[in-house]
C-alpha cells in the first residue's frame, strides 16, 4: 500500500496511528522500568542489611567489656525490621531504619571505646594509688629508719 501524502486525512489516521504505538510504547516501558529498579533497589537494600548484620557481630566481638549489650540488641531488633519492611517493598522506610542503624553502630562504637578508655583509667588510676601507698610506706619506714639511728647514735655517745 502506498504511502498518503501529507494533508490528507489518511495521512493523519498514520500519523495519529503512530503517536499511539509510540505513546504505548513509552507507556509499556515506564511501566516496566521501575520493576527493574524496584529489583535492584531491593537488591541493593538487602546487601547493607547483610552487610551492617555482619558488623553487629563484629561490634558484639569489641564490646569485651559487655558495655553496650542493650544496644547491639536494639541494632539487631531494627535490622529485623529493616528485612521485614524490605520484604513488604517498603523501601523508603527501610532506608530510613539503615540510616537509623549506621548511626547506632557509630553510638555503640563510640561507647565501646569510651567503656574501654574508662577501664584503662581506673586501671592507671589503681596502680597510681598502690604507687603512693607504696611511696607513703617506704617514707614512713625511712623516717622511723631515721629515728632508730639517731637513737642509736644518742647511745652511742
Amino acid at each position: 500500500m502506498a504511502k498518503p501524502t501529507r494533508g490528507t486525512t489518511a495521512a493523519r489516521g498514520w500519523r495519529t496511528a503512530a503517536r499511539s504505538i509510540a505513546a504505548l510504547a513509552l507507556l509499556v516501558a515506564a511501566w516496566l522500568a521501575p520493576r527493574a529498579a524496584r529489583a535492584g533497589e531491593e537488591d541493593d537494600l538487602q546487601r547493607q542489611i547483610d552487610t551492617q548484620r555482619s558488623g553487629v557481630a563484629d561490634l558484639d566481638r569489641l564490646d569485651e567489656l559487655r558495655a553496650t549489650t542493650e544496644e547491639i540488641t536494639m541494632l539487631k531488633t531494627w535490622l529485623d525490621e529493616a528485612w521485614s519492611l524490605r520484604s513488604k517493598h517498603e523501601y523508603d522506610q527501610v532506608r530510613e531504619v539503615l540510616d537509623r542503624c549506621l548511626a547506632q553502630a557509630e553510638l555503640i562504637r563510640q561507647k565501646i571505646n569510651v567503656s574501654k578508655l574508662r577501664a584503662q583509667t581506673q586501671k592507671r588510676e589503681n596502680a597510681l594509688a598502690d604507687l603512693k601507698a607504696k611511696i607513703d610506706r617506704t617514707r614512713k619506714a625511712f623516717q622511723d629508719t631515721t629515728i632508730k639511728k639517731k637513737a642509736l647514735e644518742g647511745t652511742v655517745q
